[in-house]
């Protein structure tokens, strides 16, 4: 952490605002970034990176600079889009049982769904639709790895001090991750060849 970081973040941690705004202003994009990656809703996104920008500025005092303000930045961002997801998982699901449960009265509850389309009847959107449902299907901590790395291009030890664990432990899983995503892949269809391609070159850049 350089000088300038390191007064902007004492600055803020006796409440200036103004210094915090100044502290955020470099990092904000990619908190967004990263909210719409696991989201992938943009208004979801737009909100879940205020969130986790507002408990960056209550939660600064407990900042030690043990790694970069960014490292600590994302990683309350991962954690709340995390929470978000799990509520939002669990409220489908609910959803799920009272259409089911409504059914006698011929009134099911219907699920939201995105409504496809022209254009994703090409096959880039169905590509892109599927690499989507096989990251969902990914766990939670093998979809952030590939989310800090191949999408926001994170390094090992960005990522690892993000995630608050060492980087041989995000290296197994971001190798397990990749593993994981290209038999789901392969499972599923053969549009994904060109990404295959792109995970065996990463992987063995790793």
């Amino acid at each position: 952490m350089d000088a300038t970081e390191k007064r902007l973040v004492e600055l803020s941690v006796s409440g200036d605002v103004e210094a915090f705004e100044t502290l955020i202003q470099s990092h904000q994009k990619k908190v967004y970034n990263i909210a719409l990656r696991m989201t992938k809703n943009p208004e979801d996104a737009q909100e879940l990176a205020q969130d986790a920008l507002v408990r960056a500025f209550t939660s600064i005092k407990k900042f030690r600079g043990d790694s970069s303000f960014s490292t600590w930045l994302y990683r309350i961002t991962i954690n709340v889009c995390t929470d978000f997801l799990r509520k939002r998982n669990k409220a489908v699901l609910i959803s799920m049982e009272q259409g089911a449960a409504a059914n006698d009265n011929g009134q099911a509850m219907q699920i939201p769904e995105e409504t496809p389309g022209p254009e994703e009847l090409a096959e880039k959107a169905q590509l892109k639709e599927l690499l989507r449902d096989a990251m969902d299907s990914l766990s939670d901590e093998h979809r952030q790895v590939l989310i800090l790395r191949d999408m926001m291009d994170l390094s090992y030890k960005e990522i690892a001090d993000t995630l608050n664990v060492n980087e041989g432990t995000v290296k197994s899983r971001i190798n397990r991750a990749r593993t994981g995503l290209k038999e789901i892949i392969i499972q599923r269809t053969e549009l994904f060849k060109d990404y295959l391609v792109k995970l065996d070159r990463k992987g063995g850049n790793s």
